[in-house]
């Protein structure tokens, strides 16, 4: 999500006139590539499974989709959904707010819990989507708050939310706070994707667990791998 500034538009220095904006952002994207690339090569090291894994899939794509606020929302949103259902009940979502984005906490505190049962949300999922802009309209949680957490202690605030399990505090750790040493071992198609390639039960939640301790400290690029393997990296 955008801003009507678009993210590569520079910013005026005041002071001297320069343009430091566009550069800035480069950079940062470009160290990033960088980390990503060495993240990619460390992985390919570890095993020839997970080399061949790479190799078939290509450069990896990972990339952070949103805010803290907004990937939550997307979340629960997606919970127990396929990528496909779930960017249709956001999309419903959004037109029902009369934006162009996400409606902020205040907004969705506006919307009636009748009026998001008829776009096909579920009570519970429409429950906890209200706790949710609850808890950042009242601060109890901030996108700024969760930036400067750990991450367990993001674990912890996010699933102290009654419907947001640790499915959906992952993906915030991985596709809103970047963070890049996690598996979420209660996704179904990762579990899977682990069986395909490594020969391990999808069942087996436990053994999978403890193997996966040796792609620390690059779990999630391990598991961006395992699930664009699968369905080619769309949507998350």
């Amino acid at each position: 999500m955008q801003s009507s500034r678009s993210l590569s538009e520079p910013l005026k220095n005041k002071k001297n006139g320069d343009w430091k904006g566009s550069s800035s952002v480069s950079q940062k994207s470009e160290d990033r590539k960088v980390r990503l690339q060495k993240a990619t090569d460390w992985l390919r090291k570890q095993d020839s499974v997970t080399k061949k894994l790479i190799d078939g899939v290509g450069p990896c794509q990972l990339r952070t989709i949103g805010t803290p606020y907004q990937v939550l929302i997307k979340s629960v949103l997606g919970q127990q959904l396929s990528t496909k259902v779930a960017l249709t009940f956001e999309r419903r979502l959004i037109a029902l707010a009369g934006g162009r984005k996400l409606p902020a906490p205040e907004r969705i505190l506006e919307i009636p819990n009748t009026a998001l049962r008829k776009i096909g949300v579920s009570q519970a999922k429409t429950e906890t989507i209200k706790r949710v802009a609850e808890s950042y309209s009242s601060k109890e949680i901030t996108d700024t708050k969760l930036r400067k957490l750990d991450d367990s202690n993001v674990l912890d605030l996010l699933c102290s939310l009654k419907g947001v399990g640790p499915w959906t505090a992952e993906m915030v750790l991985i596709f809103a706070l970047d963070r890049w040493d996690h598996f979420s071992i209660n996704d179904l198609i990762l579990r899977k994707s682990v069986e395909k390639h490594y020969g391990i039960s999808k069942d087996n939640k436990k053994e999978i667990i403890h193997f996966l301790k040796k792609y620390s400290p690059y779990r999630t690029i391990l598991s961006w791998y395992l699930w664009a393997d699968v369905d080619g990296g769309e949507g998350w």
